[in-house]
């Protein structure tokens, strides 16, 4: 898929060393048009141990730009220290935002209250509405005869 000879060359002609930090390895990748996984791919073959074929993750690209969990040899390579756990950790479930009927009888109550209250009080500030003065009909009687 990809040639780690290649991907050598392309950061070079970029002036980066292999063994560069990853942000600098995927802003070159990035503007040489290569997806998203394309350099998580990419930046997997350029961390791998030619002798033993195994991949060397940064654990802090995992923790700040994906949602996985952390493996125990991960915890431990990041922080020096021995973790022990099972790999069933149970995640925390999202609550469900839904409303009760009651709650949305309130909610819809109090809207339509606020609505009410705000055409009344722009009614009362214009004097429009129920709350026109008219002319008195008796001013309106004397002035005709």
């Amino acid at each position: 898929m990809f040639d780690k000879n290649h991907l050598e060359t392309l950061l070079k002609i970029n002036g980066i060393h292999k063994s560069a930090p990853d942000d600098e390895i995927r802003s070159v990748l990035l503007s040489a048009r290569f997806k998203d996984d394309e350099v998580d791919t990419a930046l997997m073959i350029l961390r791998e141990n030619p002798l033993t074929k195994q991949t060397h993750v940064e654990g802090l690209h995992k923790v700040f730009r994906t949602d996985t969990g952390l493996k125990p040899s991960e915890i431990s390579n990041l922080l020096g220290i021995e973790v022990n756990m099972d790999q069933n950790v149970i995640t925390a479930k999202k609550k469900n935002l839904k409303l009760s009927f009651l709650q949305f009888v309130l909610l819809w109550l109090i809207s339509l209250t606020l609505a009410v209250l705000a055409v009344l009080a722009y009614m009362y500030s214009n004097n429009m509405g129920v709350f026109r003065t008219y002319p008195s009909s008796v001013a309106y009687d004397k002035q005709t005869k």
